[in-house]
């Protein structure tokens, strides 16, 4: 009889409601590529789900032919994690991507073949074969591939980071949470199943209420990143291809060849050197006003290329371009704020600067001075206040 009590009701919320958020992913217009594979990564989890909803509903007692049902996919995980990951930080798929898939296409085709057959084979087949050999290689597999995929779609997340911190002078508007939230939200979902698997082989004797938490952990999961996927879905992710700049074939600010052979100390002489000449050029400039300035942008105005400008700053002056850039914007704000006759808002002195919002802004200026705009103003007018 087939009966939705509070177990099934329960798996269902979540799931149901992750799956409509999911097909809203699958027609956003923006990001698509990356919003599709969140959609599948969703669908996939539900489908998990599905048959324990449907199994504590007393489906499989009123209808057993449904056993094995190609609910399980559980070898494409790994895969579309660091799939989305990759084309939300580079803006496209790998080469030869579909061969990641690969695993899980094998792995669909296997209960398919089984589904399909009459239920005292599926019966026969399940005590002989699939639960002594097919469930603890599956299991494993999968364990082992989402594991290899997370590593690989933190360090995708990380080079992204990096390249931003690097590239863009105004990073502070592409801070990008929902990525790094993603991750961890797959991250502790792979510890809590991997954890409970290991428990439930050590003990033994697990039945389907057992595993309910962590279904609905999963149920959970799936309304989770299919809501925050789509209050994400529009988000604007630079990429290194948009902001590349013809380099120069000659470098007359760059250091020669010649540098590679000299001692550490004398090298790191040279980098200072050359750091010092690009902050005194920037400055002199006035191109740090520029609230789009770039690292490629940049190099291309000094004539020299990327490679050597990232060095002159971490080697020479030890910042990264980000830092560089809004160090000498803070300072210049500053600047401003100090003066007897400051009484201009500041907001407008920072836009001025080359900030692009208040709220990057604010951040920036409490990292760089330890205080915010507000107060460093206050403290300034006061002491204005007591010169003689």
């Amino acid at each position: 009889m087939i009966s939705f009590g509070r177990n099934s009701i329960l798996l269902s919320i979540g799931t149901a409601h992750g799956l409509v958020l999911a097909a809203l992913l699958w027609r956003a217009p923006a990001n698509r590529t990356a919003n599709r594979l969140l959609a599948l990564l969703v669908t996939i989890v539900a489908l998990r789900v599905l048959p324990y909803i449907i199994g504590f509903a007393g489906f499989y007692d009123t209808w057993p032919w449904l056993s094995f049902m190609p609910y399980e996919w559980s070898l494409a995980l790994g895969a579309v994690i660091w799939l989305y990951m990759h084309v939300i930080c580079t803006g496209a798929l790998p080469r030869r991507w579909g061969w990641h898939l690969l695993p899980a296409m094998v792995q669909g085709a296997y209960y398919t073949a089984v589904f399909v057959q009459p239920l005292a084979f599926k019966n026969h087949w399940d005590s002989v074969a699939h639960v002594p050999y097919v469930v603890p290689l599956e299991t494993a597999w999968s364990f082992v591939a989402l594991v290899v995929y997370l590593a690989l779609a933190w360090r995708t997340h990380a080079r992204y980071q990096h390249w931003l911190d690097t590239a863009l002078s105004n990073r502070e508007e592409y801070r990008l949470d929902w990525p790094r939230r993603f991750l961890i939200a797959c991250s502790v979902t792979a510890a809590i199943w991997v954890s409970q698997t290991v428990y439930e082989a050590a003990v033994g004797g697990f039945t389907y209420f057992d595993r309910l938490p962590l279904y609905l952990w999963f149920s959970l999961l799936v309304y989770g990143l299919g809501l925050g996927g789509l209050r994400s879905a529009g988000l604007t992710y630079p990429r290194p291809d948009g902001l590349a700049e013809p380099e120069p074939q000659l470098v007359p600010t760059a250091p020669t060849e010649a540098m590679a052979a000299l001692p550490n100390a004398e090298r790191q002489a040279d980098w200072r050197e050359m750091g010092q000449r690009v902050d005194a050029e920037v400055r002199a400039s006035g191109w740090w006003r520029d609230p789009d300035l770039t690292a490629p942008r940049l190099a291309r105005l000094l004539a020299t290329n990327t490679t050597y400008l990232s060095r002159a700053l971490n080697e020479g002056l030890g910042v990264n371009f980000n830092e560089f850039i809004n160090r000498i914007r803070v300072e210049a704000v500053q600047v401003e704020l100090r003066a007897a006759n400051a009484d201009r808002d500041i907001l407008t002195i920072a836009l001025e600067a080359g900030f692009n919002s208040k709220a990057s802004f604010n951040r920036v200026f409490k990292r760089v001075a330890s205080v915010t705009p507000t107060e460093f103003k206050r403290s300034a007018n006061a002491a204005t206040s007591q010169t003689p």
